[in-house]
């Protein structure tokens, strides 16, 4: 039996180019504070907040427009694209095919960003940095990683998030889904979190390049202590970031998703006449 392709409906492509642009740029305060708290591990989510609108509402969407602009190939990624692919390869199938895509879309720009901040910060780590239009590099498994999680969450996380939610309330209506979904998106948003962070240090420190397979996976791990643990007296424990950076990554990955994913719903259902 051959395989069988399905092309996205119009609202399914109208979602994905027009309203998750439209979502990034809504959730811009949410990625504005995370962004600020990579560089203040003191400050409470709270205050992280207050900062981004410190110069007056408006200035919580500082940056918004450029974020909406690169969304756009993105989410028809996550939209119109992974609708194709599971057409034909099924959900865990279109998760991935969908993931190595927007990787090969944004994984050349993104790179060439964390190495241009690394420079930034610490001039002279790269002679030359990547370049934004070469799709692929160190650390690329590690990003179509991430894209998975983070594609699962939208996909596949939330339907047994939702059936969760509608055995425990013993309702089903449009509020349980937008839970299921939101639960979901959380999920994924915390489980990518690690996984993102390895691939930003992978891509920002050149020396592994020259590491053996066992060196490096030392180097990972070690990061990873660092990023994560506090020792004191001896004992290791959870650094107190840790829940604050997971919150603050839920509400903007999961707030974009669950939006998104509730436009494209409702925009399917508009067009099928429902």
């Amino acid at each position: 039996m051959g395989f069988e392709f399905k092309f996205p409906e119009a609202p399914v492509i109208l979602a994905g180019g027009l309203g998750g642009p439209a979502v990034m740029f809504t959730v811009t305060p949410f990625r504005n504070g995370l962004t600020l708290g990579a560089t203040n591990s003191s400050a409470s989510a709270i205050q992280l907040y207050r900062s981004v609108f410190s110069g007056g509402l408006a200035s919580g969407w500082t940056g918004g427009v450029y974020t909406a602009m690169a969304a756009c190939p993105q989410f028809l990624c996550l939209g119109p694209a992974y609708h194709f692919y599971a057409s034909f390869a099924g959900v865990a199938g279109g998760v991935v095919l969908t993931s190595a895509t927007e990787s090969m879309i944004v994984y050349g720009a993104e790179t060439c960003n964390a190495q241009m901040a690394k420079n930034s910060k610490s001039p002279g780590t790269f002679q030359s940095v990547h370049p934004s239009y070469k799709p692929f590099g160190p650390g690329l498994g590690i990003h179509i990683f991430r894209n998975i999680i983070a594609t699962a969450g939208l996909r596949i996380f939330c339907t047994p998030c939702t059936a969760l939610l509608e055995l425990a309330t013993g309702k089903s209506n449009s509020l349980t889904q937008v839970g299921g979904d939101f639960g979901g998106n959380v999920l994924a948003a915390c489980m990518s979190a690690p996984v993102h962070q390895v691939y930003g240090y992978t891509v920002t420190t050149p020396e592994l390049g020259t590491m053996s397979a066992a060196q490096k996976k030392e180097r990972i791990v070690q990061f990873l202590k660092d990023q994560y643990l506090v020792t004191e007296n001896g004992k290791s424990r959870l650094s107190s970031v840790v829940p604050r950076d997971l919150f603050m990554r839920s509400m903007y990955v999961a707030v974009a998703y669950t939006m998104y994913s509730s436009l494209e719903r409702g925009l399917v259902k508009l067009w099928k006449g429902q």
